[in-house]
C-alpha cells in the first residue's frame, strides 16, 4: 500500500474501516464506510486491503488444548439480596444512574421547598437522628458508588479491552511463526 495515499486518511476513519473490515461495525458505520469507499479510491484500497487481512486471521484455526487440566474450578456460593442489589448496580448502569439522579433531585428539591416544611412537633433529637441517618445512607451510596468504579476499572477493563488485545497478539505471533516456517522452504526450492 502507498504511504502517501494512507496518510491522508485520518486516523479516527482507518479505525472505522478496520472495524467495518473485520465485522464489528455496526450496520450504519459499515453503510457509511462504503458510501465513503464508493466515492474515494483510496478508502475502497484500504477497505480491501483490511478486509483481505481479516478474513486470513479469521481463517486461522483455534487449536484446543488436548492436555490435562490442572485448574480446579471454584464452587458458586449462594448469593444474598446485597449480591442481587449489587449486580443491579454493577449489570444496569442506566438503574443506577436514573436513581442517583432521583436522589440527587429529590435531596435538591427538599432543600428548595425547605420553607414550606414545619418541624412543629419535631424534637431536636428527632431531627439530628434524621440527619445522622441521612448522612449515613450517603455513606452507603459512597461505597457502593466507589465499588463500582473498582469493578469498571479492574474487571472490565481487564476482561473486554486486555483480553481481545491479549488474542490479538498471539494472532499477529502465529501469523509470524507461520511465515517463518514457510521461508526456509522458499529458499530451498529457490536453490534447486
Amino acid at each position: 500500500m502507498n504511504y502517501k495515499k494512507s496518510s491522508k486518511i485520518s486516523e479516527e476513519l482507518q479505525d472505522r474501516i478496520i472495524s467495518v473490515a473485520y465485522g464489528s461495525a455496526s450496520f450504519l458505520e459499515k453503510r457509511r464506510i462504503n458510501k465513503l469507499a464508493s466515492k474515494s479510491k483510496a478508502i475502497k484500497e484500504l477497505l480491501e486491503e483490511y478486509k483481505s487481512t481479516a478474513d486470513a486471521v479469521h481463517s486461522i484455526p483455534k487449536e484446543e488444548y488436548q492436555g490435562e487440566l490442572k485448574i480446579q474450578t471454584i464452587p458458586e456460593s449462594k448469593k444474598s439480596i446485597f449480591d442481587e442489589i449489587y449486580q443491579i448496580l454493577i449489570g444496569k448502569p442506566l438503574v443506577s444512574a436514573a436513581a442517583t439522579i432521583l436522589l440527587i433531585f429529590a435531596i435538591t428539591f427538599s432543600l428548595f421547598n425547605n420553607s414550606e416544611l414545619s418541624y412543629e412537633g419535631y424534637s431536636i433529637a428527632e431531627v439530628q437522628k434524621a440527619n445522622l441517618e441521612s448522612k449515613q445512607a450517603l455513606m452507603i451510596v459512597n461505597k457502593i458508588f466507589s465499588k463500582t468504579k473498582n469493578q469498571l476499572t479492574n474487571d472490565i477493563l481487564i476482561q473486554e479491552v486486555s483480553k481481545p488485545i491479549k488474542e490479538g497478539m498471539n494472532t499477529v505471533n502465529k501469523l509470524f511463526k507461520q511465515e517463518k516456517r514457510d521461508e526456509p522452504s522458499e529458499k530451498k526450492s529457490k536453490s534447486i
